[in-house]
């Protein structure tokens, strides 16, 4: 059987966090792969060999591996007319916690399929990291940042003042209170300058 120069024989390894029940099927879709594609009984003969040197590097038990090549093999050589067809199995996607769960969620769907006479196969996927790695911390609100080019536009006329604080902008915002926006405030528009945060944007963060 020809391989690819880039074929590493990377696969599933045996003690990676998935369901056991798919380890099993990997191995029994790779003997069906080689039976498949071999041309002739010595062919197979020696891919199987082969592969079961990969699955052994690939610390599969050694027991396990035959048993399932003689389960294999014996398939094979029953008769295929005798199979009735059945339904499409119905899966079901369940997050994979551990084998113990895998198996006990697996007896459960057996047991609603054989009620409502269908087959319930449950599909179990992996926690991905990215889950574990997203960002929890909220955005920090205007007041709250730091390092920022601010920008003053004034509600009632078309003056604005830009400016650079290294401080928490809030700081800065109180300080404006008596600093020439403040003035312009009084002076213009005859307005105290109490609540000035709503006239106040970021242009910029800084760092």
């Amino acid at each position: 059987m020809y391989r690819k120069k880039t074929n590493k024989g990377l696969l599933i390894h045996y003690h990676s966090h998935v369901d056991n029940r798919y380890k099993r099927s990997l191995i029994r879709t790779m003997f069906d792969r080689t039976k498949r594609l071999s041309s002739s009984p010595d062919l197979f003969s020696k891919e199987c060999y082969d592969l079961r040197k990969m699955f052994l590097k690939l610390k599969y038990p050694v027991k396990l591996i035959d048993s399932i090549f003689k389960t294999f093999h014996a398939s094979q050589d029953q008769n295929q007319s005798c199979i009735k067809p059945v339904d499409s199995p119905v899966l079901i996607t369940l997050p994979f916690k551990d084998q113990k769960s895998a198996d006990s969620g697996r007896r459960h769907l057996s047991d609603l399929g054989k009620k409502i006479d269908r087959v319930l196969q449950p599909v179990f996927t992996s926690r991905k990291i990215s889950e574990d790695l997203k960002i929890t911390e909220t955005k920090p609100s205007l007041v709250n940042q730091q390092c920022v080019v601010y920008e003053f536009q004034c509600n009632s006329c078309d003056s604005n003042y830009i400016g650079y604080t290294s401080r928490h902008l809030h700081l800065r915002i109180e300080e404006h209170k008596y600093s020439v926006i403040g003035k312009h405030l009084k002076d213009k528009h005859n307005q105290r300058p109490t609540n000035l945060h709503e006239q106040f944007t970021t242009l910029k963060k800084c760092r």
